[in-house]
């Protein structure tokens, strides 16, 4: 019996938009899920309702998550009821090039018909190239984790099987990045309790106005054999906090845990409960430059990210719409201000769009929010 994880990829946090340097989130996910019988295996495909939370957050040097999730099979003939949760932290010396370590932790359990679970916690050094557009991390990493299996065959005996388990191995990971695709490639080898693991993938990913999809695949040699795997997953926000998530495919197996291939596909709908943190970055700045002082103005955002025109107006341009400029994921623009007070905003794909939570949001006589770029006197210090 194969049971599918329970946790459907964020996509949308990495494609459509990850929340701002030092921000977190808590996430509702809700859904359902399946796991297929081999193309060597009888049986049928078993169906589960999954829900869980998972809390995230993004920061310049700090990545971190922890979920938990319970899934309720909808035939206990082919499936089983479980409960799973789930770690990962990643900490580097800043956003770009560096040194850092990465650590990740996971149990499952399932009590009936018969009780099986499974922990494993792993971490190691990492080392992140950044040139350009190409991004390439290292990780070295070891892993220890530990099975348990109960059955009762009558209600006075129960067989026990436990083995413990460990893996050491690394991981190289390169990516390059356009202004709306990410495409990459993986490649990593490792020594476990069940023989050696070797893997190739690759992934392209691509991110419309509306909506992201990824697709990838790969060959991991295996104790049991070559094995191909690949899927395909479809992220589509709906509204500003919720977003739906479907995803299809052949999911790899686990040097760590020993958990083999399977095919499982799923729907979950991801609903933001809340956010915390720190503000997000202002999306403007002013310099003094010999000539006077330049406003500065970078958005980087979700809305920003899957935009195919984005403009800056304010009082600084008589409220006419200046064009910006595309820069990675970001859209950014240079303009001349003279010391005073402003306000203004931007017109993403021709809609009026100001980020939310910005310090000096206001309303303005039709409702509207404007967001406030304050220039100093340079002998002020240019922006207070």
């Amino acid at each position: 019996m194969r049971v599918p994880s329970p946790t459907v990829s964020l996509l949308a946090a990495t494609l459509l938009g990850s929340p701002a340097a030092g921000q977190g989130r808590w996430l509702l996910q809700f859904g359902g899920a399946t796991s297929l019988p081999g193309a060597d295996a009888v049986g049928d495909a078993a169906l589960y309702g999954v829900a869980g939370g998972v809390v995230e957050w993004t920061g310049d040097r700090l990545a971190a998550t922890a979920s938990v999730h319970g899934g309720l099979s909808a035939d206990d003939a082919t499936g089983a009821d479980f409960v799973s949760a789930a770690g990962t932290l990643e900490l580097f010396t800043g956003p770009g090039t560096g040194v850092g370590v990465m650590g990740r932790g996971g149990a499952f359990r399932i009590r009936d018909p018969f009780t099986y679970r499974t922990g494993s916690l792993r971490g190691g050094p990492a080392a992140r190239f950044v040139a350009g557009r190409v991004a390439a991390t290292l990780r070295a990493e070891a892993g220890t984790g530990s099975t348990l299996v109960e059955v009762r065959p009558s209600p006075d005996r129960v067989r026990r099987a436990e083995r413990d388990l460990w893996s050491r191995g690394l991981d190289l990971d390169v990516a390059v990045r356009g202004d709306r695709w990410i495409a990459g490639g993986t490649v990593g080898t490792w020594e476990s309790a069940g023989g050696p693991f070797r893997r190739v993938e690759g992934s392209a990913t691509w991110a419309a106005r509306r909506w992201a999809v990824r697709m990838d695949a790969g060959a991991w040699d295996t104790p049991l054999g070559t094995e191909w795997t690949g899927g395909v997953a479809l992220v589509v926000p709906v509204g500003g906090a919720v977003t739906v998530a479907a995803t299809a495919g052949r999911a790899t197996p686990d040097p760590l845990t020993l958990v083999e291939a399977g095919d499982q596909a799923g729907v979950v709908v991801g609903w933001t409960l809340a956010t915390f943190g720190g503000p997000p970055p202002p999306p403007s700045r002013v310099e003094w430059v010999d000539d006077g002082a330049v406003a500065r103005f970078r958005l980087d955002d979700s809305r920003a990210r899957s935009a195919d025109q984005v403009e800056v107006m304010g009082d600084f341009t008589g409220w006419s719409p200046t064009p910006m400029r595309r820069d990675g994921g970001a859209w950014t623009a240079d303009l001349p201000v003279a010391p005073g007070v402003y306000h203004y905003g931007f017109r993403v794909d021709g809609e009026w769009y100001v980020p939310e939570g910005l310090s000096g949001n206001v309303p303005d006589e039709w409702g509207r929010m404007n967001a406030t770029l304050v220039v100093a006197d340079e002998d002020e210090g240019g922006l207070p």
